[in-house]
């Protein structure tokens, strides 16, 4: 069962942020990265919303109905500004917003708060060239694809042993059956 909402996670982003953040990108990365800090430490789901393959790396699976939806309840305001000549958003947290955000349990704010405190002085390039690098989960999806994003917080070399392990179960299931494996 999942922790806390996709709100609540995003209403706390703001919270550690002083109450605002600026940036799309890093929105999603915070988002992102907070599900992974979660999973780290306690057995479980932050929250159920799905997290895709999107351009800049994982980010917040239909982002606008979610964000603009807060905007509509009076937890958040979304101001258009600019990035040098680049459009760019910036969010800040209504009163309302302020007083929903202290919600959140207190093991999935610690999660949210060292993942909103890892993006909020890096730019949305470091943030993504990271995601990039690192997110296996990214690597291995088409773009829009929801991603398993468990898989970012597995070791290397445990991911690889797991997957020769699941190759071979394959092979001998195919043996068995008399058929090719599956590699689905």
């Amino acid at each position: 069962m999942p922790r806390t909402t996709a709100k609540r996670v995003i209403l706390d982003i703001l919270r550690v942020g002083d109450g605002e953040w600026s940036g799309k990108v890093k929105l999603h990365k915070a988002f992102y990265f907070a599900h992974l800090y979660y999973a780290n430490e306690h057995p479980g789901f932050l929250t159920d919303w799905p997290i895709a393959k999107l351009q800049h790396g994982p980010g917040i699976y239909e982002d606008e109905p979610l964000i603009w939806g807060m905007a509509d309840e009076g937890l958040l305001e979304v101001e258009l500004v600019h990035e040098g000549p680049y459009p760019e958003y910036r969010y800040r947290l209504s009163t309302k917003g302020r007083q929903e955000s202290s919600e959140v349990p207190e093991d999935a704010h610690l999660a949210i708060e060292k993942a909103a405190l890892f993006s909020k002085d890096r730019t949305a390039s470091e943030l993504s060239f990271l995601t990039h690098e690192r997110s296996r989960s990214w690597n291995e999806a088409q773009m829009g694809d929801i991603l398993n994003i468990y898989i970012d917080t597995i070791p290397d070399k445990e991911y690889h042993r797991r997957q020769h392990q699941l190759s071979e179960s394959r092979s001998k299931l195919a043996a068995f059956f008399g058929g090719a494996p599956d590699e689905t």
